[in-house]
């Protein structure tokens, strides 16, 4: 009878530990960056650029090329874990627009459970940045956060607007809106550094009569073939649609306006956009997005609720299997004393009487 109680205590010690464990060892560590991290994202949109091969050939009444499509594809890996650090490779890989757009890479060094920036590990050689880098953590809030742009290679703010069902799921919406100086290196190694004076003018041409004779003014003497350096700003502005429980993005969409401007004597001078982009999730990147955060959103149910439940339900029905099992054996004890015979008279008592 005692081997039996053991026995359910044993069960229901296990049970609970094992909840315990699940509930909070499982649960908290899956909310981290995992070290077979591998999120692919897709992307759709199209570009409006300066065509340097034609402005090279003088054919500046192609100069433009507008509305061109192009696909994308952005893939987050993990390649390191450093104890509460993880290493991300941020890779774009872009298809189409004439290949203006590059191929943007990056490491980021980032904090498990925030995402926000972390110290990088010896030996590893991560890109500086401030604020959010590859998306939202898990359980993200109706507030505000910091957010890198690195188009300026500046810190930005994600501002919280509203909440919100978005392709099925409940969302949080934020916006952000930078500009600046352009500092991405592979932008800038599309666009010219400088251009001759002739290119000038036949942009001027295609400005607002003020615009014109302005640039006219300003424009250094010695002849069309002067060259004329230039310097870019970046203007971005990005729709983000956050899953409230998950923290996967999942629909964006942005817009980026590159403007070239001159340097002259008088200080710089706004001069026309050379880069125009759209860009949104496609709709397979959509889906995928929305597919990976159900897939997180059952494996959070089954760890934090679903299985620590059972095995807590499941231990109480063993602690009531031991309370049960330890009654009957005392009843069972109570009955044998009480249907006992009483001892017999010793001899000498007998002789006594």
């Amino acid at each position: 009878m005692r081997k039996t109680v053991l026995v359910f205590v044993a069960g229901a010690v296990v049970c609970a530990a094992a909840a315990g464990v699940i509930r909070f060892k499982l649960v908290p560590d899956a909310e981290r960056v995992q070290s077979d991290q591998n999120t692919v994202t897709r992307y759709a949109g199209t570009a409006s650029y300066l065509d340097q091969q034609a402005v090279a050939g003088g054919d500046l009444a192609h100069a433009f090329v507008k509305g061109s499509p192009f696909t994308a594809v952005e893939t987050v890996k993990a390649t390191g874990m450093h104890g509460n650090v993880a290493v991300l490779s941020d890779v774009t890989a872009i298809s189409g627009a004439g290949g203006v757009l590059g191929n943007p890479t990056a490491t980021w060094a980032v904090d498990r459970k925030t995402l926000m920036p972390a110290t990088a590990p010896a030996g590893v050689d991560a890109d500086a940045h401030q604020g959010l880098a590859v998306g939202f953590a898990f359980g993200p809030g109706k507030h505000d956060y910091p957010w890198w742009d690195g188009a300026t290679a500046t810190q930005a703010t994600a501002k919280y607007v509203r909440s919100e069902n978005h392709v099925g799921r409940s969302t949080y919406v934020y916006t952000v809106d930078v500009s600046g100086a352009l500092k991405d290196p592979g932008t800038l190694k599309q666009l010219p550094p400088a251009v001759p004076v002739a290119v000038l003018k036949g942009l001027a041409a295609t400005m607002a009569p003020d615009m014109q004779g302005a640039l006219s003014a300003l424009l250094p003497p010695g002849g069309d073939s002067v060259m004329v350096p230039l310097s870019y700003t970046s203007s971005t502005k990005t729709t983000l649609y956050v899953d409230q429980l998950t923290g996967t993005t999942v629909d964006a969409d942005a817009h980026q306006t590159v403007t070239a401007q001159m340097k002259s004597k008088l200080g710089t001078v706004p001069l026309t956009a050379v880069l125009d982009v759209d860009t949104k999730m496609s709709p397979a990147g959509i889906a995928d997005a929305v597919k990976q955060s159900k897939d997180d959103q059952s494996q959070l149910l089954w760890e934090g609720t679903v299985a620590p439940v059972a095995l807590g339900v499941l231990a109480l029905a063993f602690i009531g299997g031991a309370v049960m099992v330890g009654r009957r054996g005392r009843v069972a004890e109570a009955g044998a004393q009480e249907g006992t015979p009483a001892p017999e008279p010793s001899e000498a008592t007998s002789e006594e009487e």
